[in-house]
């Protein structure tokens, strides 16, 4: 039988693995059984990127986030009578949390607005979407690495099916039209028959228009988090799903090749080190062809956070005066350019960027992804301590500041530079 929790562990990026270790501290602390659900589990198994990383409690599930802020996660969104929150973890690792729990409601189309009650794990897995998600390991100290597989999902896996767990799943839950397709093409798995049967029925139903709009909201967020997002998008715009988010999503309104040039850039600044998870970036892309007036709808559509909203209206006006700053005097010089850009979001870079095409202001990007952050790591950290300048010292952060900003000028070019400005630096501060 595999061991599950090392393959996770060896699997996973060191942050996603502390975050494992976090919850798994914060639930032995408030005596509850937490379990490793969904996503995680799925890829895992069927050799994919381990990127959802989605936690379930049996108990209340809240009553963790008070230990988890203390360690810096911080709550996108959270839901009382659900009992479960959205996070985001330091190195932009994002996290879903909770409670174990069944739902309960007269079978359509007398169904009113179903109720959620407590449950065990093996009945939350249950009442899931699809088999392939309905897979869990527990991260609990009597059973830590025990798989749970009530539904067959791995016998699904093996044959790339997704198949739903109820006939009546995507009429409970309309959102999962969207979600089907998303995981449909991220696996490039199929439908299976009845699955598929149910699917069309829904969305010749008219189920698009019932979904809720939390649920609509968490399910874009997540499509944004995809590796190719676009691809999704296609899909969905292809079963004219994407209706949901906005009436007038589809054909000319969507630009795929703005989506192509922003995964493009986003990958040169992956490659620095710069990490790009903005939501309001994401629904920028996806709605930058919409007129203004339905821009705003979107936003009240979703539901967004009233930061994330604010974010979302003024993304174009803050690029058009970054780009300014950039094309001016405030990145004229190196030390100048590597301030104004540090001190940026990442997500106006990139967006800065994707549209505007000016050379000064690609090449002043250029230089500060591919030269000036570069620099950081060849800062002369051990040699200072090697000297007897204590690390964590002002003295010692104001020569490694001051021999940064030394190397930005170029003053630095050989090993021998290297070693003089080290000894002038360390000589004149004594």
């Amino acid at each position: 039988m595999p061991d599950y929790l090392f393959l996770i562990e060896s699997r996973l990026h060191p942050a996603q693995w502390q975050v494992i270790v976090q919850l798994q501290e914060a639930a032995e602390k408030q005596g509850v059984n937490l379990y490793l659900v969904g996503g995680a589990i799925r890829d895992l198994i069927g050799g994919f990127p381990i990127e959802d990383l989605d936690f379930v409690v049996e108990g209340k599930a809240l009553k963790l986030l008070p230990l988890l802020t203390r360690q810096k996660a911080r709550v996108l969104s959270k839901d009382e009578a659900l009992q479960s929150a959205e996070l985001e973890f330091p190195f932009g690792i994002q996290a879903s949390l909770s409670m174990a729990r069944a739902t309960f409601g007269s079978k359509p189309p007398k169904s009113k607005k179903a109720r959620a009650v407590p449950a065990t794990i093996l009945e939350d897995l249950r009442r899931r979407d699809f088999s392939v998600n309905a897979i869990g390991i527990s991260l609990n100290p009597q059973s830590r690495g025990l798989l749970l597989d009530p539904t067959n999902g791995v016998a699904d896996m093996e044959k790339k099916e997704l198949r739903a767990l109820h006939l009546y799943s995507f009429v409970e839950e309309p959102v999962r039209l969207l979600r089907g397709v998303r995981f449909r093409t991220r696996l490039q798995y199929s439908f299976e028959p009845k699955t598929a049967a149910q699917f069309q029925e829904a969305k010749e139903a008219g189920l698009l228009d019932t979904i809720r709009p939390q649920d609509l909201h968490q399910e874009v967020r997540r499509i944004g988090r995809e590796r190719d997002p676009a691809e999704v998008l296609k899909a969905l715009d292809k079963e004219n799903l994407l209706a949901a988010v906005s009436p007038r999503l589809q054909g000319p309104r969507l630009d795929w090749p703005g989506m192509a040039r922003a995964a493009k850039a986003n990958q040169m600044l992956a490659a620095s080190g710069l990490q790009v998870r903005s939501f309001p970036l994401f629904l920028h892309l996806l709605t930058r062809k919409l007129p203004p007036r339905e821009r705003v709808q979107v936003a009240k559509r979703l539901h967004l956070h009233a930061q994330e909203a604010q974010i979302f209206r003024k993304l174009p006006a803050a690029a058009k005066r970054l780009a300014k700053d950039l094309g001016g005097k405030s990145g004229a010089t190196p030390t100048k350019l590597y301030e104004l850009l540090s001190h940026t979001p990442p997500e106006l870079i990139l967006l800065v960027v994707l549209e505007y095409p000016s050379a000064k202001i690609q090449t002043r990007v250029r230089n500060y992804l591919r030269k000036y952050l570069p620099m950081r790591y060849k800062l002369p950290e051990t040699e200072l301590q090697a000297l007897g300048i204590a690390e964590g010292t002002p003295r010692y952060q104001k020569l490694l500041e001051q021999f940064f900003h030394a190397m930005l000028e170029g003053k630095v070019r050989t090993k021998t530079d290297y070693a003089k400005l080290l000894k002038k630096l360390v000589q004149a501060g004594k």
